[in-house]
């Protein structure tokens, strides 16, 4: 049985190390969207704002830049190859290019990954959800999906953005009753309403705390919710929350190895007798008798991952060995920036340094209608005390009039004298906040080029376009994250194939190739896919991304880059300069360009001199 209080500790520490950045990802993702308006101020000021009958004007200079950023991402998309390590492995390297072509343009992995990197541009983690679910024709259908932020939970002694390494990593969830009975009967087949799964938890004292490190002290007790049955479920819309959390353990297990060749075996014994036991049957194979092996036991330590699932106080899965081969966790991360210092580890996105650029936007420009708004439209003198001080700031701050007790002067005189005073400060807010939209630019890296804006009536398209590449550099290091994302997701749904494929499904998956060959053609395709799914841990693959070429920001590049070679006499490379420009009616052109060309060719051969053969001779005659 599962240690329910072990199991509350851990994600309880999990969820306080991961409280700081919910925090800034729900605040980045109000800057994002604008929140209705208001999501980019603080409640406090707003309330004083509007209190004071002031503005509190909203302009979102945050939204187009990350959409800059994501379409980037989005122009750039890459398509996906197997390469072997090995030669010998070349036809199983098409196969598998094949199954994540297909699998590319099944799950929509382009769109998926796009979700992902927006995801941690805005608050600076993006998550990949990998898993297998049943198909059609009984078969199991490989399911990769983004995972919301705010529902994973990383592990506090996490120092590298590769979760290969990490001890633990927790998933939530939001479940009707209804359909977590159907995930978990068993476990559930009594419970009638959301509070049946709560119970009083541990007391204060923390005993994982002083096992593992001070980063699982002081942890907030009720996740931050205002008590635990608020964070457990939603008792209005008669909801649980699932916590789905994963470990990884170093085991030692017995391998089979041949000493010659140093290779293990795949699989791993719990016991050495068992081992051996598997030796003595390897050795009784015919084929041993014709060339024996000395085969020997060694031990490794490994590591294992395991699955529990629980909410509140029900288990609802017992710790469970991880169903996938691949033995990692189910969920793959993107980070936009994964910053290590030693004891604590920062993850934030684009958005994070944009907020203060934002604010000062929003204050000034507040600040400035504030002040077109009291500029007066009326005046009055007042005698003795009849006006108060709060009747007469009213009536100032809605522009309607305004006067000063026992003011002796012209109303004019003084109109103009509290206008210029006021009015004198909108030039100099002005320039400020033209200061705060180039520090966003420079901060976002979001260049005029790179918003699409021309910096120069004379600029060319080519100088233009090599700007914007330029300017892309700023997110190299990005780019470089989702690669990483890719490779390892991608890396693990082969092996997943691997794992649930049959031969009929991938023969489906290939379709009609199978239709047109020869017997002898499909046995040797068949042989193929066997070797792929029975000795798949025998063969190494590399997941190669490769630019894309066909995007239109690609394909415009190139076309501005043989243009001018076109310009420059390389008239050959024309039907290249058609091909990349994607103009319309480029049949027609190149067809014209062609014939122009043979009639050129014709014309030039008609011009040349008659060639003497070599047995003519000229005669005098």
């Amino acid at each position: 049985m599962s240690d329910l209080a072990y199991l509350h500790e851990v994600f309880q520490a999990m969820q306080s190390s991961n409280k700081k950045f919910m925090k800034s990802a729900r605040e980045s993702m109000y800057f994002y969207t604008g929140g209705y308006g208001t999501g980019q101020w603080d409640h406090a000021d707003i309330s004083k704002l509007r209190a004071e009958g002031r503005p509190p004007l909203q302009l979102n200079i945050i939204l187009p830049k990350v959409n800059l950023v994501t379409g980037i991402e989005r122009q750039g998309r890459t398509s996906y190859r197997a390469r072997p390590v090995e030669m010998n492995d070349d036809n199983e390297a098409k196969l598998i290019t094949s199954l994540l072509y297909h699998l590319d343009k099944s799950q929509s992995l382009h769109n998926v990954f796009s979700r992902v990197f927006k995801d941690g541009v805005i608050t600076g983690r993006g998550w990949v959800d990998m898993s297998v679910e049943p198909g059609e024709y009984f078969d199991s259908k490989i399911s990769i999906r983004r995972e919301s932020w705010a529902n994973v939970l990383m592990d506090p002694e996490a120092t590298t953005p590769d979760c290969s390494q990490w001890g633990r990593l927790a998933r939530t969830k939001l479940l009707s009753i209804t359909q977590a009975k159907n995930m978990f009967p068993d476990a559930l087949k009594d419970i009638k309403k959301a509070e049946d799964i709560q119970e009083p938890l541990m007391g204060e004292e923390t005993l994982l705390g002083m096992q593992m490190g001070n980063k699982y002290k002081n942890v907030d007790p009720n996740y931050g919710f205002k008590s635990m049955e608020a964070y457990n479920m939603d008792a209005h819309q008669k909801k649980i929350r699932i916590v789905e959390l994963w470990e990884r353990e170093y085991e030692k297990e017995f391998f089979i190895v041949n000493p010659k060749s140093g290779r293990f075996s795949q699989e791993g014994f719990k016991t050495k007798r068992k081992a051996n036991e598997a030796i003595r049957q390897i050795m009784e194979r015919p084929e041993m008798e014709v060339a024996p092996v000395e085969l020997q036991v060694a031990t490794k330590t490994v590591p294992k991952t395991y699955v529990t699932i629980f909410a509140g106080a029900r288990v609802l899965q017992e710790k469970t060995p991880n169903p996938y081969k691949h033995n990692q966790f189910p969920l793959i991360p993107f980070f936009y920036t994964f910053e290590d210092y030693g004891n604590t580890v920062d993850t934030f996105g684009l958005v994070e340094n944009l907020k203060d650029p934002q604010r000062e936007k929003n204050k000034r420009r507040s600040q400035a209608l504030d002040i077109i708004n009291r500029s007066p439209k009326g005046g009055g003198i007042f005698t003795g005390n009849k006006v108060t001080a709060e009747q007469m700031n009213r009536a100032s701050a809605n522009g309607e009039w305004i006067g000063i007790p026992g003011y002796k002067g012209r109303i004019s005189d003084f109109m103009s004298q509290w206008s210029n005073q006021h009015t004198a400060l909108v030039p100099t807010i002005a320039s400020f906040e033209q200061r705060s939209d180039f520090d966003a630019k420079e901060i976002s890296g979001a260049t005029d080029p790179m918003m699409g804006r021309a910096t120069s009536s004379t600029e060319s398209g080519l100088a233009v376009q090599t700007r914007i590449r330029q300017g892309m550099n700023t997110l190299m290091e990005q780019m470089e994250n989702l690669d990483t994302c890719k490779k390892n997701t991608l890396e693990m749904a082969i092996v997943n194939m691997q794992q649930y494929y049959s031969v009929e499904k991938i023969q489906r998956i290939i379709g009609s190739e199978f239709e047109s060959v020869e017997p002898e053609e499909q046995a040797e395709v068949n042989q193929i896919i066997n070797k792929f799914l029975t000795n798949f841990s025998n063969m190494e693959f590399d997941v190669v991304l490769d630019q894309g070429q066909n995007t239109p920001t690609m394909r415009a590049l190139m076309a501005n880059q043989v243009g001018e070679l076109v310009r420059n006499g390389y008239a050959s490379l024309f039907p290249l300069f058609v091909e990349l420009s994607d103009m319309e009616a480029s049949d027609e052109i190149l067809e014209k360009f062609e014939q122009e060309r043979q009639s050129q060719i014709q014309s030039q051969q008609q011009q040349k001199p008659p060639q003497m053969s070599g047995e003519g001779v000229m005669s005098n005659e």
